[in-house]
């Protein structure tokens, strides 16, 4: 039977997962700030998507896993750059496609 709580009739659009992977910081990359540019505008404010920072729970008895989502609309492709936390630098991938979960590792 359909889904009587949610009937989503809102045409595909594209979208991108980032699940951060970090070495010398932690695992999951909490506290990573992932931010989604247009194509061809990695670090320029007028070409921010969205912004989101790596979290495992945002209130009271909440918990989701640690992957940022952003919806791109009718875009294929855009730049993402993730800052991992206590300053150990910036991860940067030009041109990612969309519709996928991208797996971003520190070095």
């Amino acid at each position: 039977m359909p889904s009587r709580l949610l009937l989503n009739r809102s045409p595909k659009k594209h979208w991108l997962r980032v699940a951060v992977v970090g070495k010398s910081a932690n695992r999951m990359g909490i506290g990573a700030k992932v931010i989604v540019y247009q194509p061809g505008m990695m670090g320029e404010p007028a070409g921010v998507l969205g912004t989101q920072e790596i979290g495992t729970g945002f209130g009271y008895c909440t918990g989701q896993e640690a992957v940022a989502h952003f919806g791109l609309g009718d875009l294929t492709t855009c730049d993402v750059q993730a800052i991992l936390p206590f300053g150990k630098g910036a991860l940067r991938k030009p041109g990612t496609p969309a519709d996928q979960l991208l797996t971003v590792v520190e070095p």
